[in-house]
């Protein structure tokens, strides 16, 4: 019986990956663009598509660290803006993904710029707006990552719905990933992450032990993730491009905590993602 269940299993994973709806997802050809909070969730998502059956998802990736990897300063800097504009002007890219920092370089003027400029190039482009967890996240109380988290959701209510009523050819998607961060801190405090101690490890010695790294959430006081948070930013991501039911998905594990069920916690995050983006439930997903 567990030999033909384990058969079963390996044959539902060789099969195409299909949304909610039924349609098999085609893959975006991504350009994500953002700083240091934003690249290892890029850069989990990518690892994660490589493993997977969806083949046709593709990603190119512009960076720069801090506030210089919003889009406001992006598109300031002439050497990232030409470096993204050759991706965009190849007219193959379908889909751009970005973050933010701050109002003063992440308002609807600074994605705007960068929407104007690919839906020039493909006026079908898709796009994605992320927002990252807060900075020095070890230090917040309960109620700091409630005001956290209510400011992440109300994005959607002000920029995101200014975006969308300017560019409504066009899936403007939105995906407050820092959500599942704060997800990830709330269960540690209440027991509840298996072979995670700490938030950050308070001795800076002992945090730079390789075989301590997978103990805490994040890797410095600024707030860097570690893989947990990383991959599980990049689920998230992957549920909001292509409607995954993340509780089918193959089983997603990190090095060193394998009583922690990822995939579980993505899913459970991703019920909050969803209303964000019920504008477009009705389209096909791509």
């Amino acid at each position: 019986m567990k030999f033909l269940l384990s058969i079963t299993v390996a044959l539902l994973w060789t099969l195409p990956v299909l949304a909610d709806n039924g349609e098999e997802n085609k893959g975006f050809n991504g350009l994500y663009m953002g700083h240091s909070f934003f690249r290892p969730s890029a850069e989990q998502l990518k690892k994660i598509m490589s493993e997977s059956e969806n083949t046709q998802h593709r990603q190119v990736t512009v960076f720069a660290g801090g506030a210089n990897g919003s889009p406001g300063r992006l598109w300031q800097n002439e050497k990232k803006r030409s470096e993204a504009q050759k991706h965009l002007d190849t007219k193959k890219i379908d889909l751009v993904v970005m973050t933010y920092f701050s109002p003063m370089d992440s308002s609807v003027e600074h994605y705007s710029r960068w929407i104007d400029y690919a839906i020039s190039q493909n006026s079908k482009t898709t796009f994605m707006v992320t927002i990252p967890w807060g900075p020095q996240l070890f230090k917040a109380s309960a109620m700091e990552i409630n005001i956290l988290k209510n400011l992440s959701v109300g994005f959607k209510d002000t920029v995101i719905k200014e975006l969308r009523d300017k560019y409504p050819d066009n899936r403007i998607l939105f995906c407050p990933y820092g959500l599942g961060t704060y997800e990830l801190v709330e269960r540690l405090r209440e027991g509840e992450l298996p072979g995670v101690k700490h938030v950050l490890n308070k001795n800076r010695w002992e945090r730079r032990q390789a075989k301590s790294k997978h103990e805490q959430l994040l890797r410095d006081e600024l707030g860097h993730p570690n893989e947990l948070v990383a991959k599980l930013g990049a689920l998230l991501w992957l549920q909001t491009l292509y409607n995954y039911d993340l509780d089918k998905f193959e089983p997603q594990k990190v090095s060193g905590l394998p009583k922690i069920n990822l995939n579980e916690i993505a899913s459970k995050v991703a019920e909050k993602i969803k209303p964000l983006n019920a504008v477009y439930e009705k389209e096909l997903v791509k």
